[in-house]
């Protein structure tokens, strides 16, 4: 009885190993996605502050 108890244990012990080692895998991939979309206005300016070109950035429901 002992000889089963040891390997259901070693078993178990070996199971929370695997699901450790994939869960640290998958989180430490390096985030391949874009950033998120942020609608808004962007004013870009020049040494003297005259306003150059003004960029308006809107976002599809897919890419919010």
């Amino acid at each position: 009885m002992q000889l089963r108890s040891r390997r259901v244990r070693i078993a178990v012990v070996l199971a929370l190993a695997i699901f450790a080692a994939f869960l640290a895998w998958r989180t430490s991939q390096p985030s391949a996605r874009k950033p998120a979309c942020v609608p808004g206005r962007h004013e870009e300016k020049d040494a003297s502050g005259k306003v150059v070109k003004i960029t308006h950035t809107t976002c599809t429901p897919s890419t919010l």
